[in-house]
């Protein structure tokens, strides 16, 4: 019955595909306390499943296509945080993104050389060690381009996935335990109670949520009848309730609407609608008239708008000095993101450029806001396809230059030329936002696709290798390999740990969120997360999280490359 299976799939090699990611997809749902393997691991795992019993056969560049197309994105998503950390205030940050890439890169050599592994086992281990997909999809690309018979780049293609399968499982877990349970031990630090104090660190003392959040704000509709209020402008009446965020939204005079002008001034009679946090409005109706229910007068329209942060007198700034600035009067804060991870709504959280701000309000307000602080996002479902063929293109050209010095062949390569072009893609998109559209869903989209298409391919590929390769060398074979991965995970954790601690002197939880990000384990970030109950871990996790996607993709061909060199 199974080899019945197995020769209904081998005909049909697309349902082989989509099956490795459904099951993969289901497969990396499953967690215990936090920990599992994730969709792109799972369906990595699945495909070799499938294909040892079905042995597929996928056109080579299939996984190319969708690779190349994860590849930019994920340059163009990063492209602006990955800039912007370059400055000073950031440099604790960097070096420890730096000392943890080096040290990983260091250490997947070392462990390649005392085991013996070969070109494709060694960028195995350091996907799966260092738990960064992308460097897997580089270093095939590597072995691709190297001056060996096509059997011998084969078996080395298909040693790679099933390295970085076997690697990745401690390599996830591991850092889970490191940033929740060991390293909180070693610095002897209780990460609530290092939370609660960076919060108030970060806050000057005081305590509330932040005036810009989105948080219990609404509509309210008013007649002007307290003496103190007629005669005064909108802007004077918004200054009274400047704590509570109060704006006015209409004026209706004589059963005709006015203008909405801050120098406005008020007139007795006068049918006002507000928006305020609803603290302003426990008072409202004392201070200013009588509440009104006219769903008419009410009927003001709403719209909800993604930010970019561009601007240089906005980056730099805190959400509580945004919240005082006329600019955005009338906007509330939905959310605030920096690259891939949402940052805490708070006063002190400060706004970098590239950040992405959902922000709630009149229309006019909103626009208003957008072009002070960057530029709005006008169509969320269109992407420039121009842009993207162009920078792919680009890449690819870019990757054909290749330099010899003393023999040795040196160059980007196409994997890591079209990385170097979406960052800068990314980059330029946010400094000159008039082209090149590629908005933050639809980059996840191709993200997720490109790179768990590209996994499930090799999967299926490597499937029969892995057979092969337990026949031949027996269990011990994938001991090792696991034991290598072990120590690829925990060498550049235990060394950035002792250099973020005793060297940058940074505090506990943010020298953790650092780690995190340096390995690119969004899962070690959640864990953190829910170990310190606050979400201020992320702020020291965005910067290494940029710097760490780009040299851990940038080893792969690295790692080929040396390992290489110490084989012949």
């Amino acid at each position: 019955m199974i080899q019945q299976l197995g020769t209904f799939l081998h005909g049909w090699p697309a349902l082989c595909l989509f099956l490795s990611i459904l099951l993969g997809t289901i497969l990396g749902r499953f967690h215990v306390k936090g920990v599992g393997f994730g969709s792109i691991v799972g369906t990595l795992i699945a495909a070799i499943v499938i294909g040892i019993f079905a042995r597929p056969e996928l056109p080579e560049l299939l996984r190319w296509v969708f690779f190349y197309l994860f590849l930019f994105s994920i340059g163009y998503s990063v492209g602006p945080q990955f800039f912007g950390s370059l400055k000073g205030e950031a440099l604790p940050q960097i070096v420890l993104a730096l000392v943890v890439a080096v040290t990983g890169l260091v250490t997947v050599i070392a462990v390649s050389a005392a085991f013996g592994f070969d070109e494709g086992l060694a960028v195995g281990v350091l996907s799966g060690g260092m738990t960064q997909s992308a460097a897997l999809g580089t270093g095939l690309n590597a072995i691709a381009d190297l001056p060996l018979p096509d059997d011998v780049k084969a078996k080395l293609t298909a040693n790679a996935p099933l390295a970085d399968a076997i690697s990745y499982g401690f390599g996830d877990l591991g850092l889970i335990l490191f940033l929740t349970w060991l390293g909180p031990r070693i610095l002897n630090a209780d990460l609530k109670r290092e939370a609660k104090e960076l919060e108030q660190k970060l806050s000057g003392g005081k305590t509330g949520g932040t005036e810009l959040s989105s948080a219990h704000f609404g509509f309210r509709a008013y007649r002007v009848s307290n003496t103190q209020v007629s005669g005064s402008t909108l802007a004077a009446l918004e200054e009274r309730y400047a704590a509570a965020r109060l704006s006015v939204q209409r004026v209706r005079r004589a059963g005709t609407l006015q203008g909405i002008d801050p120098a406005l001034p008020l007139q007795t009679g006068d049918e006002i609608v507000v928006s305020a946090r609803s603290v302003a409005f426990t008072s409202a109706e004392r201070d200013i008239g009588p509440e009104l229910d006219d769903p008419s007068l009410l009927s003001v329209p709403i719209k909800t708008a993604a930010v970019v942060i561009t601007n240089r007198d906005v980056k730099g700034k805190t959400l509580a000095e945004l919240s005082l600035d006329s600019s955005t009067r009338g906007v509330y804060l939905q959310s605030i993101q920096r690259g891939t991870e949402l940052l805490p709504r708070e006063p002190w959280t400060v706004v970098e450029r590239g950040d992405i701000l959902q922000i709630v309000g009149a229309p006019d307000a909103v626009e208003r806001a957008g072009r002070h602080a960057g530029f709005v996002e006008r169509d969320l479902s269109k992407t420039d396809l121009t842009f993207l063929a162009a920078g792919i293109c680009a890449g690819i050209l870019l990757g054909l230059v290749k330099l010899t010095a003393g023999g040795i062949v040196l160059g980007l390569g196409v994997a890591g030329s079209i990385l170097v072009i979406g960052l800068v893609a990314g980059w330029a998109r946010s400094r000159y936002p008039v082209f090149g559209s590629i908005p933050e869903p639809a980059q996840r989209l191709l993200m997720d696709i490109g790179l768990i298409v590209f996994i499930a391919v090799v999967g299926l590929h490597a499937g029969p290798h892995a057979v092969e390769a337990y026949h031949e060398s027996g269990g011990s074979y994938f001991a090792s390999i696991f034991v290598a991965g072990m120590i690829v995970t925990s060498v550049p954790l235990a060394v950035g740990l002792i250099v973020g601690r005793y060297l940058l002197r940074m505090s506990p939880l943010m020298l953790l969120g650092g780690l995190a990000g340096a390995q690119t384990c969004t899962p070690g970030l959640t864990a953190l997360r829910e170990a310190s109950d606050s979400n201020i871990g992320s702020l020291a996790y965005t910067v290494p999280y940029a710097i760490g996607n780009i040299l851990l993709t940038i080893w792969g061909p690295v790692v080929v490359a040396i390992v290489h060199a110490m084989r012949q």
